[in-house]
């Protein structure tokens, strides 16, 4: 299956629309000829869609695509050649321009440049004159085909679903029919049944597609699973998933630190530690085959965690069964009919769905033709999202001569194809581009496929828009359509994603003559008649080899070697000079390919965490560069002075890397949006030598900067306004080296202190921006723009504010005037003492009958480490007088977090008004209480506060999990209470505050038998919830009780539930 040849044909178009106006071409004076080619290819780009379409089928028209294919492939690059040669001799000739110490000839060029010119000029000609003799056979051929004529080759724009739909739906549920929640219920209470086995396997087995790791979720999501395991962790495995990264991954996922162990053993005994004594469920979703369990990850688990239960989700019940669920497979079934329409109308959430119901006949036989598999109805249901409400637009789904399957391979539904055959073209190169993603873990990231996407080509370019942004709106869209599913476990902004198998499957087949993803040395292209484009290495081999085939091809457009123990010898890569993407990750990259200068049409290269120590001045050379990424390059100390001739440069991002400057010129690259880890001032060479860095001035031509962030502006020399007028600035992040990362440790001194507060004066942000982080700030004041009579104009449209470790304010900005802010997160304000009416500010008003609020979109609110606060109030001392009295505050805050507040006395009064779902309190040692927060609905988690004694009057919460609060002595009036958590390892009996809550629940809730008990205690302490204990008459009204402890590395128990008369221990065994 050849890739999506008419977006192939539709770029080559608008490259050469735009190549035969530019400058570059009309030196070399070849704007005739690829004018002929730019006819030419809008006549035979007519019939393309209908030749891809029929080429699954046909094996003589995809032979003719894939000769079509490979020739725009060649005139795409020699379009390449000619801008970068046109724009060598344009830079040479600014330079002749301001000289007067050489004699020109050929216009304004050197003697020996203007026979080079020449010669390049003969040469181009010549190529493109062959390829427009090319292109007139291959029109010839494609008569015989007698292929259907369409409007436009220039599909590269989405379907107008992208600009009028809500992206709301981005995470919609998957849950559909009462089966599924039957069987999560009854697969939890398996797992949380107490069992005489220390490990439990438990396996989910189904074909690909039908609902196994949804299923699988809702499990993992239970708030009996978080009840009643302290540690859990979520990993998906594949069939090429390395080991040493599944270690690692678990091991995060357990807050633990895999520090710099690098093998097997190192991780298995990091594993072992971090989940010792502990109760551990973990999922393994997408299993192949038993050994992930059997040999690398089942001894440490068993030798470091109390209680374990492992949950398998495969397609192949004999791995189930290797590894060891014999009595605990649950097979999944197909959905039903009418389940399966119910989910396709989940996807159609937030628009009218009555006029869906009115094609329900059609829309039910459609569902019939995905066989049951949730996965086929969602993808189909996203083709039916782009339709009109018309039986005849349906029904041309119904009727898809697709659905005959035929030259699909079996594994693959056909309605995922039909799905991916009506994607608008440029979506099809975005998605079959994902066939390259990582197997291990398939996790995209939003900000590496926008990059690679746009190296390729794939990305459109639009009117008033960066490709960037125009990139994010194929993602948004791919993953509404479904072929993208958002991953909540990794961010909840939809930043990272993950793929379905049977969807990168799919990509794979469709892209198999172009892409290849696994061991190059494993790869069949011997049988084959096109040339691989792209290859992404995975390898456990110490050293990876290319077969011949593709060295002798030379057609590479993307390189990926990333984070693996594999090395590839560095020097075969300048043989690939028709590279786009160049993507080189991971601490075995030592250097930089010696010959990087011969890749003229590198789009994108990255770097990053490598231990490269240089870049080649040669680089400049690069001159159609787009994105160069050096993230955690913590080797590399400079740049040359030569990226600064990089004039298609997008994005150079240094974050993490131990670069001491940016050289001078930078405001030069008026293409550049994407600018991290930016230093300001002179630095050093890799020979120490004293080199010329940019200022903060030089930022001022950069009109299309996206996003930005600068470090180290203590070594700024003065302030400069370089951003208030940058209408594209979404992300700017301000920081400065903390005193404790100094060298000695020094304090910095008052005229320091002076002068920084005048620099971040000068750095107002545009209205427009985003998100603002502000690191490290030593100024005894927050910047002029953030005052209380400048805040709400300055930063109108912050949506993200995070403020870390500015150390030497001692007051908070009027923050609640910001309209969207939604998250907020204030780390490390040590001079902090009170908090009052000055935080929220006048709010912001909501119209004329209702009442200003303060922060009116807050949903989150973190406030950590701020040893020295110690007041918090939201109406200052005189409510009568005060302005803020009047406020409504926090109306939608969904989290509310204090930790290390060590000071803090008391929660404000007033914190009623906000309908808060969670309370996280961690080591606020000066808090007493916990009270009279009506609307503190779903947790309260209270940890390590060593005075706090009253938790009362939270009529609507439902979980508190309480962590070592020593002195607690009274719970009470918590009538919605659902689930009590109490983990105490240091007390010999059972706490008086619970025994006396436990018979206020007796007498007024316990009736609906919804309370669910749960202790992590001493064995001394289990003792006391044995039936002969004296607390027994109060315990044996709770419905449901699970307590445990440790004794001798075992786990002890007492399980009881009411309902039932049920009552186990093996306190005494």
């Amino acid at each position: 299956m050849a890739m999506v040849v008419d977006a192939i044909a539709g770029k080559l178009v608008e490259r050469l629309t735009a190549a035969v106006e530019a400058k570059a071409i009309m030196i070399l004076g070849v704007k005739e000829e690829l004018q002929r080619l730019q006819r030419r290819m809008r006549r035979i780009g007519h019939v393309l869609k209908d030749a891809e379409k029929r080429s699954i089928q046909d094996e003589s028209i995809k032979g003719w695509i894939t000769e079509l294919k490979d020739f725009m492939y060649d005139a795409d690059d020699i379009i390449d050649r000619c801008m970068h040669e046109g724009t060598k001799i344009l830079q040479e000739q600014e330079v002749h321009e301001s000289s007067t110490s050489f004699t020109v000839c050929c216009g304004k060029l050197s003697p020996f440049s203007c026979v080079q010119s020449l010669r390049f000029r003969h040469a181009i000609a010549n190529d493109i004159k062959s390829l427009n003799d090319r292109l007139e056979e291959i029109s010839k051929d494609k008569e015989s085909f007698k292929l259907e004529s369409s409007k436009s080759i220039d599909a590269n724009a989405p379907s107008e679903v992208t600009k009028h739909r809500h992206s709301s739906s981005l995470l919609e549920s998957d849950v559909v029919g009462s089966d599924i929640r039957d069987n999560s219920r009854r697969l939890v209470e398996l797992l949380i049944k107490e069992n005489e086995q220390k490990c439990c396997v438990f396996s989910i087995v189904g074909m690909g597609g039908i609902g196994k790791t949804t299923l699988a979720q809702l499990i993992y999501n239970d708030p009996k699973i978080k009840n009643n395991f302290l540690v859990t962790s979520w990993n998906c495995v594949s069939k090429l998933s390395d080991d040493t990264e599944l270690l690692k991954e678990i091991i995060r996922n357990c807050n633990g630190d895999y520090g710099k162990s690098t093998t097997i053993a190192e991780l298995q005994l990091k594993l072992k530690d971090t989940i010792y004594d502990k109760h551990f469920f973990l999922v393994l979703d997408d299993v192949w085959d038993s050994h992930k369990w059997l040999d690398l990850l089942k001894t440490p688990v068993e030798s470091g965690a109390a209680k374990i239960r492992v949950l398998v989700t495969t397609r192949d019940e004999n791995v189930a069964r290797l590894i060891g669920a014999i009595d605990n497979i649950h097979r999944v079934k197909k959905l039903t009919t009418d389940s399966g329409w119910e989910l396709c109308k989940k996807v159609f959430t937030g628009r009218n769905l009555e006029g869906m119901e009115s094609l329900r006949d059609i829309g039910m036989q459609i569902v019939e033709k995905c066989d049951g598999l949730p996965l086929a109805i969602k993808v189909i249901a996203g083709v039916l999202m782009t339709k009109d409400y018309s039986r005849r637009e349906w029904e041309t789904v119904l009727e898809n001569d697709a659905w005959n399957g035929r030259g699909l391979p079996e594994d693959i539904h056909i309605a995922l194809y039909i799905s991916y055959e009506a994607l608008p073209s440029s979506l099809k190169q975005c998605f079959l581009h994902c066939s390259l993603c990582t197997a291990a873990n398939r996790r995209l990231q939003l900000i590496d496929l926008v990059r690679e996407w746009i190296a390729e080509g794939y990305v459109k370019i639009e009117k008033n828009a960066l490709m960037e942004d125009t990139a994010e709106d194929y993602y948004k869209e791919l993953i509404k359509r479904s072929f993208l599913q958002p991953s909540t476990y990794d961010a909840a902004d939809n930043s990272v994603c993950t793929i379905h198998d049977l969807l990168r499957r799919l990509a794979q087949f469709l892209a198999q003559d172009e892409n290849f993803y696994g061991d190059p040395e494993e790869a069949n292209l011997n049988s084959t008649g096109t040339k691989l484009r792209r290859l992404a290495i995975s390898s456990t081999k110490e050293i990876v080899g290319l077969p011949q085939v593709i060295l002798e091809q030379k057609c590479l457009r993307t390189l990926y070697l990333s984070h693996t123990s594999s090395c590839l010898d560095m020097n075969l890569i300048g043989r690939f000079t028709l590279l786009r993407a160049l993507i080189l990750n991971g601490e075995m990259i030592k250097h930089v390919p010696h010959n990087i200068q011969d890749l003229v049409h590198l789009r994108l290269l990255d770097l990053d965490h490598t231990q490269i120590h240089e870049l080649p001045y040669s680089i400049g050379n690069l001159t159609n560069l787009q994105f160069l990424t050096l993230a955690d390059c913590q080797s590399l100390h400079s740049l040359p002075k030569s990226i600064t001739k990089l004039c298609n440069l997008r994005c150079l991002d240094l974050e993490g890397s131990s670069v001491n400057h940016v050289p001078k010129g930078i405001g030069k690259l008026e293409n550049l949006n994407d600018l991290e880890g930016f230093v300001t001032g002179d630095g050093v060479d890799g020979d120490d030598r004293v080199q010329e860095g940019c200022d903060l001035g030089e930022l001022q031509s950069l009109n299309n900067l996206r996003r930005i962030t600068i470090k180290e502006l203590e070594r700024a020399k003065e302030g400069s306004s370089v951003f208030s007028t940058k209408q594209r600035l979404k992300l700017l992040q301000l920081s400065c080296t903390p005193q404790s990362k100094r060298e000695n440790l020094q304090a910095y001194t008052e005229q320091e202190t002076s002068r920084i507060e005048q620099v971040f004066d000068g750095l107002c942000p545009p209205s427009c921006l985003e998100e603002l982080r502000i690191n490290g700030f030593f100024g005894s004041r927050y910047p002029s723009w953030m005052s209380s009579t400048s805040v709400h104009t300055c930063l109108a449209d912050l949506i993200n504010l995070v403020l870390f470790d500015c150390t030497s304010c001692p007051r908070l900005p009027s923050l609640g005037q910001l309209p969207h802010l939604k998250y907020l997160k204030i780390h490390g304000a040590t001079a902090v003492v009170s908090i009052g009416d000055e935080f929220l500010g006048s709010g912001v008003k909501q119209g004329n009958r209702k009442r200003p609020t303060a922060f009116p979109k807050l949903e989150y609110l973190i406030m950590r480490n701020m040893p020295n606060w110690e007041e918090w109030s939201l109406t200052g001392e005189d409510n009568n007088e005060k302005e803020s009295s009047k406020l409504l505050h926090f109306p939608p805050l969904k989290q509310l977090s204090l930790d290390w507040c060590p000071k803090l006395r008391a929660l404000p009064k007033d914190l009623d008004q906000a309908s808060i779902k969670e309370l996280f309190i961690k080591g606020d040692d000066s808090l007493e209480a916990v009270e009279d927060m009506p609307s503190l609905t779903e947790w309260l988690v209270i940890t390590d506060n060593k005075n706090l004694s009253r938790v009362s009057n939270l009529p609507a919460l439902e979980k508190l999990v309480v962590d070592n609060c020593p002195m607690l002595k009274n719970v009470e009036k918590l009538d919605s209470l659902q689930s009590l958590r109490l983990y105490d390892e240091k007390s010999n009996s059972l706490p008086e505050w619970l025994i006396d809550f436990l018979r206020e629940k007796q007498q007024s809730t316990f009736d609906d038998d919804q309370f669910q008990l749960y202790l992590y205690i001493t064995v001394e302490a289990l003792e006391g919830c044995l039936r002969e204990s004296p607390t027994w008459s109060v315990l044996e009204q709770v419905p449901r009780i699970s307590a445990s402890a440790t004794l001798y590395n075992q786990n002890k128990y007492v399980k009881y539930d009411k309902a039932t008369s049920s009552y186990d221990t093996n306190l005494h065994e």
